[in-house]
């Protein structure tokens, strides 16, 4: 097992390499990478691919033999979100210089890099400058941050092994809100339509779902306190940076207010459910509003909030994203495992009759769902990818591709289930029919979420 997880990680660091986990790249500089300045500099400007977090950026600066200068007032640019700056203390001698910065983008994913200008004693001559981040000595990771080294073998494997954490906590998060929000929707888009349902039967299956829920609630709740400690941990492990603890984490940042609304909201679910389950009144009720407010969370500490163009564009986008996937792959999760084996348990005409209701009542939620995830799918991708190219040349565009091949073939069997299965939905065959096609449209749905969870561990 081990030397399989080892041979998944050697892959990933091959087909995606380092670069590639990066969220704030660091897109130029004022003094510019490698330029050569006449007069000491007031200000050390920094601007980034996305909005830097400004509780977790430092940057310091050293001369040639070491000695590091005095830097103060780091704030944001109010002009330009993408921007921040420090002032330079006090005037510089001639020398060589190098800027070392860390940063974390709104996503809390982290990043740091070193630069280099030289300052002379006159003015020279202008000399063609490269701000890129080709000249920029940028090591950016998704992992546990290392300073620049000779030998960049050890690094990378801590990197790594980092971000495949961060993914698969990511990954499990998304599993969680799946589950809870189908819950939700089954029991107010599904149930209410299942009209071959009696009363008492009904009654079954919001207890059972009300569990479901509380078991997703606990998913969810547990893989928010493990992003929020890796996060600390990688954070802490940057060189040069101040230790920062959950707290500070979660009360100093915007990552960390997403993540609190996750956390305090899961908890209020998990209480909502227990209740439900007691068919105490109003609970369900806190329960669809708990589901709300959890879809707007993964917008609010993923690539949406940290996009520099149509921000809210984009957070409302992510949001229809997520509540209809779960709406689609949550609810039938419901169906199969709370709905279906209740109905078989009754006798006779009653028992076919109340798994095609069920059925029949899905199938509407699920195509109205699917069409949601579509749509806002192509308007994530449109903002996040400038060219249809970067699909194929980009590791976003390729995880992104792989993806939309996973939710084709999640399609494709749902197309299935719809055409062929459910007309069969009268004896025991269909049934059967049914339970195997579906625990296959719900095990490439979990791909999808696995794969989602890379996806937003890496920079578009």
């Amino acid at each position: 097992m081990i030397r399989r997880l080892r041979l998944a990680l050697a892959l990933t660091v091959f087909l995606f390499p380092a670069r590639a986990w990066a969220h704030a790249h660091l897109k130029r500089s004022e003094p510019a990478a490698g330029s050569k300045v006449a007069s000491s500099p007031q200000l050390i400007r920094l601007w980034f691919s996305e909005q830097p977090e400004l509780s977790m950026t430092f940057i310091s600066l050293k001369d040639a033999n070491g000695k590091e200068w005095p830097l103060a007032g780091l704030q944001k640019d109010p002009t330009d979100p993408l921007a921040v700056s420090v002032r330079v203390s006090q005037p510089l001698p001639a020398g060589r210089y190098t800027v070392a910065w860390q940063t974390a983008a709104s996503d809390g994913h982290p990043s740091h890099g070193t630069f280099g200008f030289i300052l002379l004693t006159q003015a020279a001559p202008p000399t063609k400058t490269h701000a890129q981040v080709g000249v920029v000595t940028d090591t950016v990771r998704a992992g546990t941050v290392t300073p620049v080294i000779s030998s960049g073998e050890s690094a990378e494997e801590a990197d790594a092994a980092s971000s495949l954490s961060n993914s698969l906590a990511r990954a499990f998060s998304f599993v969680g809100l799946l589950a809870l929000i189908g819950v939700a929707a089954f029991r107010a888009l599904v149930l209410p339509r299942a009209r071959g349902i009696n009363a008492e039967l009904r009654a079954r299956m919001e207890s059972r779902a009300a569990v479901l829920g509380l078991v997703a609630s606990l998913v969810v709740i547990i893989s928010a306190l493990a992003r929020l400690s890796l996060e600390s941990e990688m954070m802490s492990a940057m060189p040069g940076m101040q230790t920062m603890s959950m707290t500070d984490m979660a009360m100093h940042t915007h990552w960390g207010f997403a993540l609190r609304l996750e956390l305090g909201t899961a908890v209020v679910a998990l209480v909502a459910f227990i209740l439900a389950a007691r068919h105490l009144s109003g609970a369900w009720l806190v329960i669809s509003i708990s589901a709300l407010v959890l879809a707007v969370t993964p917008a609010l500490a993923g690539h949406a909030a940290a996009s520099p163009k149509f921000t809210s564009l984009m957070i409302v986008s992510d949001f229809l994203h997520v509540l209809g996937g779960a709406s689609w792959l949550g609810s039938l999760l419901a169906v199969m495992v709370v709905g279906i084996p209740l109905s078989l348990m009754l006798d006779g005409v009653e028992r076919w009759s109340s798994v095609a209701s069920l059925v029949n009542s899905f199938s509407p939620v699920a195509l109205a769902s699917v069409t949601v995830v579509v749509i806002s799918g192509l308007i994530a991708s449109w903002v996040h990818l400038e060219h249809v190219s970067a699909l194929w040349q980009t590791a976003y565009g390729q995880v992104l591709l792989l993806k939309l091949a996973l939710v084709a073939i999640t399609l494709t069997i749902g197309a299935y289930n719809f055409r062929r299965v459910q007309p069969q939905l009268v004896n025991e065959v269909g049934a059967t029919r049914l339970r195997r096609s579906a625990v296959l449209e719900l095990a490439f749905g979990f791909l999808i979420l696995l794969v989602t969870g890379f996806l937003t561990g890496i920079s578009p």
